[in-house]
């Protein structure tokens, strides 16, 4: 690990998304079961993820107050949230709408403990070392996730949804603990006093990106694949169907999550030689020539599955750099706002995408949405590969 202080920060973020993991799910599974609605668990699960969109309000807190502090705090507030579900559960609360207000609340603030680690990231480590602490944070991030989402419902069974919040509020603890033992410079110096109004003091992050080319230029990329991951949500159901049933609906859950993570790992690191540049360009085009490759091979589900997990591969090698190169783009007292600002827009598209997609997905041939995939990840390289602002990424020393 690159020094102990960001061990600590790696260690209580993989702590606390192995809690969150679990504990969505759980809420999922209870809100089903107390209401028998699938208009509540869309309700419920709209609740986990408006949040996102909120993000943009908070980055000029993020830039002027203490990020270990906030970090400790958003923390803690989660802690709070879920011993309120807990205490709910236990009074036999019968109100969908209760646990679904305390459930937004909970994933307000663990929606702004990413931007807060972002920014928090560059105070910790050198700037030769962001790409390298990403990888770790990924593994934290998206590792804890897909273990303990496959494990989910094996654990809501053994410990039953009251045993996961339980589990879940040690989890924050060890977290809150975990950080608040971080120790980081941060300038302590008293926000200067502004006339701007609010509401223009949160547009600054928009106004960052939408000015400098390559943040731009992340940001579209970004938010059109969240577009279209929002559409796979649905298609990958749908592949298993076509493909014979559930198992294969799992199976191909799995090949994305394993795919994601050996391309965050071995295909780093084997490629770590190579500039920024050449590797993330690489990445895009191995998602590129893969995605197309599963219009091919979609008839026969081994070859399409395999073709599947490296196009997977190849997003996750592409996914190590990205938070690296806005980090190293924009100035420390701005990165709050420019990453709250980055998450609120590739949020909004997720949700749209689902919708548009779900909306299309009996008007016409499966492989014509990998198609379009594909068609979007080649047009992404050819961007990349063009564009002057990227050709000067490597000028980033990340």
């Amino acid at each position: 690990m690159i020094n102990p202080n960001f061990s600590k920060l790696v260690f209580g973020r993989a702590i606390g998304n192995a809690g969150d993991s679990i504990y969505m799910i759980a809420m999922n599974w209870f809100i089903l079961k107390l209401t028998d609605s699938a208009l509540w668990i869309g309700i419920m699960n709209a609740a986990i993820v408006l949040p996102g969109i909120l993000l943009f309000l908070f980055g000029s807190t993020i830039d002027k107050h203490s990020k270990r502090r906030l970090l400790v705090a958003v923390e803690f507030s989660q802690l709070v949230v879920v011993v309120l579900l807990i205490v709910a559960l236990l009074a036999h609360v019968k109100l969908a709408g209760v646990y679904v207000i305390l459930v937004f609340i909970a994933a307000l603030f663990g929606s702004l403990a990413y931007p807060i680690q972002d920014a928090l990231v560059p105070l910790i480590v050198k700037k030769d070392e962001l790409v390298q602490a990403q990888e770790y944070m990924s593994i934290a991030y998206k590792g804890t996730d897909y273990v303990f989402n496959a494990l989910s419902g094996f654990l809501i069974g053994l410990l039953s949804v009251l045993g996961i919040l339980i589990a879940d509020a040690v989890t924050f603890v060890v977290t809150v603990l975990t950080f608040n033992r971080i120790k980081v410079h941060e300038p302590h110096h008293r926000p200067a006093e502004t006339s701007e109004p609010y509401f223009q003091q949160v547009l600054v992050g928009f106004k960052i990106i939408s000015k400098n080319r390559l943040l731009g230029l992340l940001t579209f990329s970004s938010a059109v694949l969240n577009f279209f991951f929002g559409g796979l949500n649905t298609y990958v159901v749908l592949f298993g169907r076509h493909f014979g049933g559930s198992i294969y609906y799992g199976i191909l859950e799995s090949m994305s999550a394993v795919g994601t993570l050996v391309g965050m790992t071995l295909l780093y690191r084997s490629l770590k030689r190579l500039s920024v540049r050449v590797a993330y360009l690489i990445g895009n085009l191995g998602c590129t020539i893969f995605m197309f490759l599963t219009v091919v091979a979609f008839n026969q589900f081994w070859a399409f599955a395999v073709v599947y997990l490296g196009s997977f591969i190849f997003l996750g090698l592409t996914q190590v750099y990205e938070t690296p190169m806005i980090q190293a783009s924009v100035a420390a007292d701005q990165l709050g706002k420019v990453m709250t600002s980055f998450y609120t827009l590739v949020s909004i598209t997720l949700p749209l995408g689902s919708i548009a997609f779900a909306y299309l997905a009996d008007r016409f041939d499966l492989r014509l949405f990998l198609f379009l995939f594909g068609v979007f990840d080649a047009v992404v390289f050819l961007l990349f590969a063009l564009s002057r602002s990227f050709r000067r990424v490597d000028d980033l020393q990340l």
